[in-house]
């Protein structure tokens, strides 16, 4: 699949949470009641040739619109570190809590890390990055 395509696709399914969830909430919103969202749980694993990534993260919402703009970011992120070929060959684990990136896994070099940093920072939507990156 081409790098436009998983783009359009991940789009797709966001727009689709989005529009499903909004329903929901304007029913919650006309009760004027209060409810914690349940948590949301992420556990990933990747693994390329002899390097593995597994990261574990519990995110709390208030809307399922705060979680699709995270999908979203994380989308991005993970995009152009592979339009950059950043990600290429190395497993690089991106993750999003309220507009925070976290990178995580392994990249070729210090200087790709940096730049994994840089693109992050520079993705419209990002407030921060927790940068875990390390490198061969």
């Amino acid at each position: 699949m081409k790098l436009k395509e998983i783009k359009f696709a991940s789009m797709m399914l966001l727009c689709g949470l989005a529009t499903v969830a909004l329903p929901v909430s304007s029913s919650h919103a006309q009760q004027e009641t209060t409810v914690d969202a349940p948590a949301t749980t992420a556990n990933r694993s990747i693994t390329l040739e002899h390097d593995k990534v597994q990261t574990s993260a519990e995110h709390r919402y208030n809307s399922p619109a705060e979680r699709a703009n995270d999908d979203l970011l994380i989308t991005e992120v993970k995009s152009s570190l592979a339009e950059r070929g950043i990600s290429d060959r190395y497993p690089v684990e991106v993750d999003c809590d309220h507009g925070t990136i976290q990178l995580s896994g392994v990249v070729a070099s210090a200087e790709q890390a940096r730049q994994a940093e840089t693109i992050a920072l520079n993705t419209k939507g990002v407030v921060g990055v927790k940068d875990k990156l390390t490198w061969r």
